[in-house]
């Protein structure tokens, strides 16, 4: 049988791609037309989910075939992540041009953040016992796609701000290309927004300097590929003499073990995220589907037949959100089987 997650994950994508095509900025960034195709791409894969589902395939090549399948729909789920946080962005940037007061949230964390109040506290407190003897504090989350690790790393600073840990958070979205140019510059235009158009790498460093003088920063470099590996040395050694202070941290989320292994403190310093359990995904599945709106509760009947299909999500937090947003369209009972 076809991965139940996979599924979802590709009905998602479809979804978000259809809601993307009509929006002002992705008209006016030229990019409807590579949409559509996605669309279309899309469509034809899900065609053939469903197909491979009906035949109940158990042949190994197919399998292997449905694991890469699966990998590409999460890189898509980042892209289109990384996409609505820019499409965000300029919304903010007109607002504020415009002068209007109006509030845009973070997509992000627009859904259901569930049973990730552990993994935020040993996150926290790893910062916090860090030693201000070393420039840096460096810890690696890493997990499978889908598991929540950029919801996570952004409750691990919404949380150390608060504390006061730190006087600045800076974010960045590395994904495959990671140039450590690049970095240092969207560091820079995150600091002050006047200086993105810098392209000299020297005068960036001497810019980040400055704005970072007498301060002490989290940096989270989001999405974070194997390509760093060999680059790591290089942007940590520029990174470290941009630092004013000790007692900083930088906050890695990634796919890969090796990345992990590669930027970590140390071994003790990095955080697995695991799968949810079949109650907390249960949890995000029921938020979804009722949503905040004045609906009457669940039925027993709902509550056991909704409980059981959200078993189905493998504790992957997005299997749980999608399939929560089907199951919240429809509140007949055969629908839910």
């Amino acid at each position: 049988m076809a991965d139940f997650v996979l599924s979802f994950v590709v009905d998602a994508a479809l979804s978000r791609v259809v809601s993307l095509i009509t929006d002002e900025i992705i008209l006016a960034w030229n990019l409807k037309d590579d949409l559509k195709g996605l669309q279309e791409s899309l469509t034809m894969i899900r065609a053939v989910l469903q197909d491979t589902e009906e035949q109940q395939t158990t042949r190994e090549p197919v399998r292997l075939w449905l694991k890469k399948l699966q990998e590409a729909a999460y890189d898509a789920e980042d892209v289109f992540d990384e996409l609505a946080n820019e499409n965000l962005r300029r919304k903010v940037e007109m607002q504020d041009q415009s002068g209007r007061e109006d509030r845009v949230t973070d997509s992000v964390l627009d859904n259901p953040v569930v049973g990730r109040e552990a993994d935020v506290a040993k996150i926290v407190d790893l910062l916090s016992c860090s030693s201000d003897q070393q420039v840096f504090t460096i810890v690696p989350i890493v997990g499978m796609g889908g598991l929540g690790k950029t919801a996570l790393a952004k409750l691990v600073c919404e949380e150390v701000i608060a504390k006061r840990l730190y006087d600045l958070k800076i974010w960045v979205c590395v994904s495959d290309n990671f140039d450590d140019q690049r970095i240092l510059g969207e560091m820079l235009q995150t600091l002050n927004a006047n200086m993105g158009g810098l392209t000299n790498k020297d005068a960036i460093l001497q810019e980040l300097e400055k704005a970072l003088e007498g301060k002490n920063f989290i940096l989270v470099l989001d999405d974070v590929w194997k390509d760093v590996v060999t680059r790591w040395d290089d942007i940590k050694i520029r990174l470290e003499k941009i630092s004013n202070n000790n007692g900083n941290a930088i906050v890695v989320t990634t796919r890969s073990e090796e990345v992990a292994s590669k930027v970590e403190t140390s071994t003790s310093y990095r955080h697995k995220l695991n799968l949810l359990s079949d109650d907390e995904c249960w949890s995000i599945v029921k938020e979804r589907a009722l949503g905040n709106g004045p609906l009457n509760p669940l039925d027993s009947n709902f509550e056991a037949i909704g409980k059981e299909t959200a078993k189905k999500c493998r504790g992957v937090p997005l299997a749980a959100i999608v399939l929560g947003g089907t199951m919240g369209f429809n509140r007949d009972k055969n629908a839910w089987l």
